[in-house]
């Protein structure tokens, strides 16, 4: 039986992404690359505690997803079932998340495929095999702070690292 537990947290500064990049470089690297990496912002006691509240049943039946966005990072899968590199954003601000970033000026990098942007479910793009992983975690970080609705997201970001054991 598989089963999928964080490896490793990572809490990293908005302008020093060399741990998170060397963790993906890692994950990149582990055989048949089966893991992925989970940012968000680090919220404060006092952020978490302005973090909008939904039910149970509201969020299940909501078409938006959480307020507090996360992104995820895939790495590129080669054995058994092949896979491009895949980024996901997870948010609660409805369709065309896309635009929303395009309007505070965060392109999608070129080479990048949309795959999905959907109010619930969020964004899923392709990106390439050559692309700097710096590059990547900067996209999901900026990505984050724009995509979280309710509170001012700070510097201060956390990443799960996680892999299939």
């Amino acid at each position: 039986m598989v089963s999928i537990e964080p490896v490793r947290q990572i809490s990293f500064e908005r302008d020093d992404l060399s741990a998170v990049v060397s963790a993906m470089a890692e994950t990149a690297a582990a055989p048949g690359a089966d893991g992925w990496v989970n940012i968000g912002p680090a919220l404060t006691d006092e952020q978490a505690a302005q973090v909008p509240a939904r039910s149970g049943l509201a969020a299940w039946f909501s078409g938006r997803g959480p307020s507090v966005a996360m992104g995820t990072w895939m790495p590129a899968q080669t054995s058994g079932r092949s896979r491009a590199a895949q980024v996901g954003v997870e948010h609660g601000q409805g369709p065309n998340a896309l635009k929303r970033l395009r309007e505070a000026g965060l392109e999608l990098p070129d080479g990048w495929v949309k795959r999905q942007d959907h109010a619930k479910h969020g964004v899923v793009v392709e990106i390439g095999a050559d692309v700097e992983l710096a590059a990547v975690v900067g996209w999901m970080v900026r990505a984050v702070t724009i995509l979280t609705s309710g509170i001012e997201v700070g510097d201060r970001f956390i990443a799960h690292l996680y892999r299939s054991v």
